[in-house]
């Protein structure tokens, strides 16, 4: 094999290899993603959110009630993103993963929080319980 066919070649190998195997099954482009959390709480109370990812900490933010919060980020090629948020409000803390690869196929993921759980979408969308602790 000549050396050009080999720069041909070899990185078609590679492509073809990450795509594929067991290993890089799991091999996801980056995609942009947006997540907003509303607060729809119906007592009317002010929601403290704190998310963090394995690799971003991004903080506690103060959301007042039927006001939203939103960051945004790029998945990782592994296919291994988990975004997860704590939730505070009167006497009641909870938690639940706003973003994880293989649930979540959105470019905006839209949550509106209840005190049943957060609903994707909207309460008419799809809701989930919270995590456990």
């Amino acid at each position: 094999m000549s050396p050009s066919q080999r720069n041909v070649v070899m990185p078609l190998l590679v492509i073809l290899l990450l795509t594929t195997s067991s290993v890089g099954g799991a091999f996801n482009f980056p995609k942009h993603t947006a997540v907003r959390i509303t607060n729809l709480l119906e007592s009317n109370v002010d929601l403290t959110v704190h998310c963090k990812s394995n690799d971003n900490d991004l903080g506690e933010h103060t959301i007042r009630p039927r006001e939203e919060y939103e960051f945004d980020f790029k998945t990782n090629i592994f296919g291994t993103t988990l975004f997860f948020c704590g939730f505070k409000w009167s006497n009641e803390f909870h938690w639940f993963d706003v973003f994880r690869t293989g649930r979540d196929d959105c470019s905006s993921c839209f949550w509106s929080i209840i005190e049943a759980g957060p609903c994707l979408y909207g309460v008419d969308g799809i809701c989930y319980q919270w995590n456990k602790h």
